[in-house]
């Protein structure tokens, strides 16, 4: 996995297509690090519906890298083309068996509890989320979760939508902002916790709001705030090249990857940073 030395970081928390939740945050590259240079939506601006959001991020997009808090890619099975299913025990998918074998699974066993709850169902679940769950001890959401459908699905719709600009694991990529805060120490809840979050931005040193933009603003709404810990992600895998689990790096990319900062066995066999 290569990474470029990118000046701007599109944070975007995504809401559902159909909701005012989506907020989204540009960072450009500073002398100390980055600042916060562009929140949307402002007070007088529409909500971020499909093409709003779209037309924003082409306006910011020149040089940029995007950083998305939603699954942009499928679950294997989701994703298969095979016309009858011979089970996952017997399955040859690479990322079902790497789904299994993070869950300890050997070939031929179920994986099914004593209460016959399932530990992998590979219709729901990407191998990054196992990784994230198993090796890194962070509870994550699952693509087709609960939930999760169709905000999953406006993720795969903007994927297509920026296709010409952006590619995935390039310059878009899909981030998780509560993992990224967990692993850099910050581990108690922020979401209606106004104090908590300014917290947090006052002691992350490298980044800075510039004129006209406020720290408020996310005070105000964890949307916002979690847009900027999305695009300051973004920076952290740019600054510091970031790799691929190497249990996961042989896989397509097709099958996704959640950039969190990475634990010790990745950080050491990661290149050398990229170059401000």
């Amino acid at each position: 996995m290569t990474h470029k030395p990118f000046k701007r970081f599109i944070g975007i928390d995504l809401g559902g297509g159909k909701g005012k939740k989506t907020a989204l945050a540009v960072l450009d590259r500073s002398k100390s690090g980055v600042t916060v240079t562009a929140l949307h939506p402002r007070p007088d601006e529409p909500p971020l519906y499909d093409a709003a959001l779209i037309a924003t991020v082409r306006d910011h997009g020149e040089g940029a890298t995007v950083c998305v808090d939603a699954p942009l890619t499928l679950p294997p099975c989701v994703r298969c083309n095979v016309a009858r299913c011979p089970g996952q025990e017997s399955c040859i998918d690479a990322e079902v068996l790497t789904l299994r074998r993070l869950f300890g699974l050997g070939p031929g066993d179920s994986g099914v509890g004593n209460r016959g709850k399932p530990a992998v169902t590979p219709y729901t679940q990407r191998a990054t989320e196992a990784y994230l769950l198993r090796r890194r001890g962070i509870l994550p959401r699952e693509a087709l979760g609960q939930g999760m459908g169709p905000l999953t699905a406006r993720a795969s719709h903007l994927v297509r939508a920026l296709a010409d600009r952006f590619t995935l694991n390039d310059n878009l990529i899909e981030v998780f902002p509560r993992a990224t805060l967990e692993l850099l120490g910050f581990r108690d809840p922020y979401k209606k916790r106004v104090d908590k979050r300014i917290e947090i931005l006052a002691r992350l040193r490298e980044l800075s709001f510039g004129p006209g933009v406020w720290r408020e603003e996310c005070r105000q709404s964890d949307h916002v705030f979690d847009a900027v810990i999305c695009a300051y992600t973004g920076y952290l895998r740019s600054r510091d090249a970031w790799p691929v689990s190497p249990e996961v790096a042989s896989l397509s990319p097709a099958t996704g990857w959640i950039w969190v900062p990475p634990g010790d066995t990745e950080a050491a066999a990661a290149p050398r940073a990229a170059v401000d």
